[in-house]
């Protein structure tokens, strides 16, 4: 099993995983542990870094906030968590969680910051234009982005940036991403990840999902260790699935 791939499990289970190991209460991982393999970034996403935001004023008055009492029900060390989707967006309700490592240290890295992208449950990016949806994209649309514009930031859709807890922890909800097709290639069901932290070198890859009949054929799955098990929770509220998926970063220059 991939050291970095931590399917779902109970934390018995995540403590054996060939690629970490429990010392006392602390996590470390294993020395043939080896840093997440990079998939080349043929789309081009690297300029979403790149992009500049509009500076916005606070509302009212620029003050101080106003403090008010903590009250009794503050609690320490809440989960870093957010959400990929669009509130109500339909499709097969997914919790990915995992941590970030660092491959130098065996320790793992706070404050890694994560960009996460995917498509939706039809299988279409919001850099893609919805007036062509009798057209199958071609392999260039997806390298040049023909097939649509970079939406404006406020329009920003199924994706997010995370910073990991001071443990390394990162948690969020969304929904399984669709497969869709490119040319003569249907490409699985994936979740794209950037990963950066600082004194290492920063790791674009993506995760597939096991038991996708895409992924034998598809030319960058089919070649990826990074298949994460997906299981089936019922949670309070109803059932959704559930996934982990841990990435350790290179040192800088290494």
């Amino acid at each position: 099993m991939n050291p970095h791939l931590i399917p779902p499990a109970s934390r018995r289970d995540f403590l054996t995983l060939g690629g970490l190991a429990a010392t006392g209460s602390a996590l470390t991982l294993h020395s043939h542990a080896a840093p997440t393999p990079v998939t080349e970034d043929a789309h081009g996403y690297i300029h979403y870094l790149q992009a500049t935001g509009q500076d916005i004023a606070p509302a009212g008055k620029f003050q101080p906030t106003h403090p008010d009492i903590l009250g009794p029900f503050w609690a320490s060390g809440a989960p870093f968590r957010g959400k990929v989707t669009s509130p109500m967006a339909p499709g097969e309700l997914l919790v990915m969680r995992g941590r970030v490592w660092s491959h130098t240290t065996k320790k793992p890295l706070a404050n890694a910051v994560l960009d996460i992208w995917q498509a939706d449950h039809k299988g279409v990016y919001d850099f893609q234009t919805a007036q062509r949806p009798d057209r199958r994209p071609t392999l260039a649309d997806a390298r040049g982005f023909s097939g649509g514009t970079q939406p404006a930031r406020a329009n920003f859709k199924n994706r997010i940036r995370l910073i990991t807890d001071e443990q390394g922890f990162y948690e969020y909800e969304t929904i399984k991403p669709a497969a869709y097709g490119i040319g003569s290639t249907t490409r699985p069901s994936h979740i794209h990840y950037m990963a950066q932290a600082k004194g290492h070198a920063r790791v674009i890859t993506q995760c597939y999902f096991k038991g996708d009949k895409h992924i034998a054929k598809d030319p960058w799955a089919s070649k990826s260790p990074l298949i994460v098990a997906l299981k089936k929770v019922k949670g309070e509220y109803g059932a959704y699935l559930e996934g982990q998926f841990d990435l350790v970063l290179a040192t800088a220059g290494a």
